[in-house]
């Protein structure tokens, strides 16, 4: 166990290292000034090891993670976006939930890959969702996290990473019931769909 946790935390480290300048400099981001790298991997996998790297955050605010996905999960991406996405949707839940849990579902289309993150916390009004895609905009101020170094950036990057993917990213919310994101990566181009062993 001590060596596959050191191993997961070789692999984040190297993967922080490449993305590090990338993820500071927003304004590369959404001018589309980076190359994406897509291939095909079993996105099942990643979502196994993201929870299992979130599990001990989530449970200093009493929630844990609930996984549903397919044994395996073909997915076409850049792999390093694609984990950087869902790890920012997932740590988001983590903050604004208390003592719930994060349910994180995955499945496939006949042309995309859709994953689902549900948390049953605090919520957002029709107006915070409007605002949540804003760069360093903070949906509830009084709840930042310097903990974990939250920047308010992490949303606003994992929307426009979602968009060059040709993907989307939709936000479902009310004031104290919860807040879902559902993501979709499309496969590259429909005439060739994904190769499923």
């Amino acid at each position: 166990d001590k060596a596959h946790s050191i191993e997961l935390m070789q692999n984040e480290t190297k993967r922080l290292i490449r993305l590090v300048n990338e993820n500071l400099d927003y304004e590369k981001i959404r001018t589309g000034q980076i190359a994406l790298n897509k291939t095909q991997f079993d996105g099942a996998e990643v979502l196994r090891n993201l929870v299992e790297q979130l599990t001990k955050k989530a449970a200093a605010s009493d929630d844990q993670f609930k996984l549903s996905t397919p044994d395996e999960l073909p997915v076409w991406a850049d792999y390093d976006r694609f984990v950087q996405v869902l790890f920012n949707i997932m740590q988001n839940a983590i903050q604004f939930s208390q003592e719930n849990v994060i349910e994180v579902t995955a499945s496939r289309t006949e042309h995309a890959t859709v994953i689902a993150v549900r948390d049953h916390g605090i919520g957002m009004t029709a107006e915070q969702v409007q605002n949540i895609w804003e760069r360093y905009y903070k949906a509830d101020p009084s709840r930042k996290n310097t903990k974990y170094g939250e920047s308010g950036l992490g949303l606003a990057i994992s929307h426009q990473l979602v968009q060059q993917h040709g993907g989307t990213i939709v936000v479902d919310s009310q004031p104290n019931q919860g807040t879902s994101f559902t993501v979709t990566f499309p496969d590259e181009g429909f005439d060739k769909p994904i190769v499923e062993d």
